[in-house]
């Protein structure tokens, strides 16, 4: 169904005119997916590997049945010119709930298409959420880029009321010598410690999948270190099992690899990454909690980082970055420079007026 979001810029530049804003539901929420995504994604520059159709694609498959996908999209006259992907569910309480498609997985949440950072566009993609929020539905944005268009006006209309979260990005090559020297000083420290390991005659290697048959053949390998971390946590990101990564995985073909790093023939670290053009994204880190002693997840980052940049790649997403001096500190070692992610949830005050219909059952 279609409904018409009246344009609030008053600055009277057309471009900022004409927004039509569309909630597609189930079937033609798939359809739009397949015929429409890959155009605003090939033709958005800011989009992230968590905006692909290979991705999004992939977790829309694995949706239980009680699950809708769910497109926002807005058009202007040429068609559309971005959208949002989501879902739709029915709580226990009886309310309509809508995150976005694959979260909590991806770690970057955006609109998509060429208009995404326009003003006007944003606008109306925000008024329609609002209008959704107030007729009942809990609405969930999460891991929204604070600079990007959609969070401006996030913070608009939702009267500023935002979770944020750090978000660590590494340029490469790492500008080690603009660390401390305390910090450099634990880099030198730590790789001691493997150098001593290899002339104790102990093999290290590192290595990243070159192909989907290695990628899927080492996923079970992440999930084991995963697991022996979080013993207790059984709920993580690949609870209940790994088909739904396998399925996404498989779809990403060359976008994903993991990298991993061995001790004679233990892994001791390894790290799911995606990738666009020239930045990585880091998403699943996990290293063997018996090597702790090694800093194995140091020696990972620092033997990915140099692979990266040596193969052409400029930047590092190590993304989401919870709040604690450890999480942080680990971080800061490599220079990551900091921003930050919002995230809104109905229950937060709304401003008025902002229509929408929602979408169909």
């Amino acid at each position: 169904m279609t409904t018409a979001v009246p344009d609030t810029d008053t600055s009277g530049r057309a471009d900022h005119q004409g927004i039509r804003i569309s909630v597609l539901s189930g079937g033609r929420a798939l359809d739009f997916l397949d015929c429409h995504w890959p155009t605003l994604y090939t033709r958005d520059p800011h989009s992230t590997p968590y905006q692909s159709r290979a991705w999004l694609g992939g977790w829309a498959q694995h949706l239980p049945l009680t699950v809708t996908p769910v497109m926002v999209v807005a058009h202007d006259s040429s068609g559309p010119v971005a959208a949002i992907a989501m879902t739709q569910e029915v709580t226990d309480d009886g309310h309509d709930r809508m995150p976005p498609l694959s979260a909590p997985a991806a770690e970057c949440i955006r609109a998509v298409g060429p208009g995404s950072e326009r003003l006007a566009v944003a606008n109306a993609l925000v008024r329609c959420l609002v209008g959704l929020a107030r007729d009942g539905t809990q609405v969930e944005l999460s891991d929204v880029p604070a600079d990007s268009a959609l969070a401006h006006q996030l913070a608009v209309q939702w009267n500023g009321s935002l979770d944020q979260t750090p978000y660590a990005t590494i340029a490469l090559p790492v500008g080690y010598a603009g660390l401390s020297r305390t910090t450099q000083r634990g880099h030198r420290r730590r790789q001691r410690v493997w150098d001593n390991l290899a002339e104790h005659g102990h093999r290290v290697r590192y290595r990243r999948t070159q192909s989907v048959t290695e990628l899927l053949e080492t996923l079970p390998t992440l999930e084991y270190l995963l697991r022996l971390r979080r013993p207790n946590q059984p709920e993580g990101l690949l609870h209940p099992g790994l088909q739904p990564w396998r399925t996404v995985l498989e779809r990403c073909s060359t976008a994903a690899f993991i990298a991993t790093l061995t001790v004679d023939e233990d892994v001791v670290a390894a790290q799911l990454c995606l990738r666009r053009g020239t930045r990585v994204h880091s998403v699943l880190p996990a290293m063997n909690p018996a090597a702790l002693a090694l800093a194995p997840g140091h020696a990972l980052l620092r033997h990915l980082t140099a692979d990266l940049e040596r193969s052409g790649y400029r930047t590092l997403d190590l993304g989401r970055t919870r709040p604690e001096s450890g999480q942080i500190h680990y971080k800061a070692q490599y220079a990551a420079t900091w921003t930050q992610t919002v995230a809104i949830h109905s229950h937060q005050r709304l401003r008025p007026d902002s229509p929408c219909t929602a979408p169909p059952r």
